[in-house]
């Protein structure tokens, strides 16, 4: 599962064609949580700009623009097979300052409002979405 959500992510984030290969009536719920998920989507779809932030050792991060606002996507990696990571995101490194309201797509919630940047924990061969989003 962490693969595949792995795949999706980097799909939308780089805005590539999604394809799916499979007999879409036995598919289990958690796999067609992933074709059908409006939020990520909405990044295969909309985002602008999409490009890798870093390649640290088994870290990787993208960033795009969110068109009509000042937030921003951003996609997570581990490339590890053994240990979490925690992927270290400041929001100047992403154009964003002070506070942002972090939204994991994924999971469709906010994380909370977070100061100056944030740490995300990614199991190894895992990733997560994020909408970051700037407080006034």
């Amino acid at each position: 599962r962490d693969e595949q959500t792995t795949l999706i992510t980097l799909w939308s984030i780089a805005r590539s064609p999604l394809m799916f290969g499979g007999n879409l009536p036995d598919n289990d719920d958690f796999t067609l949580s992933l074709i059908t998920n409006d939020e990520v989507l909405e990044v295969n779809q909309q985002a602008e700009a999409s490009r890798q932030l870093f390649v640290r050792e088994n870290q990787v991060a993208w960033v795009a623009e969110a068109p009509g606002s000042r937030a921003k996507y951003l996609a997570v990696f581990n490339l590890g097979d053994t240990t979490d990571e925690q992927v270290r995101i400041n929001w100047p490194d992403v154009g964003l300052g002070g506070r942002c309201v972090v939204r994991d797509l994924w999971a469709r919630r906010n994380i909370g409002t977070v100061d100056i940047g944030t740490a995300f924990q990614v199991k190894p061969h895992a990733a997560g979405l994020y909408r970051l989003t700037p407080v006034q």
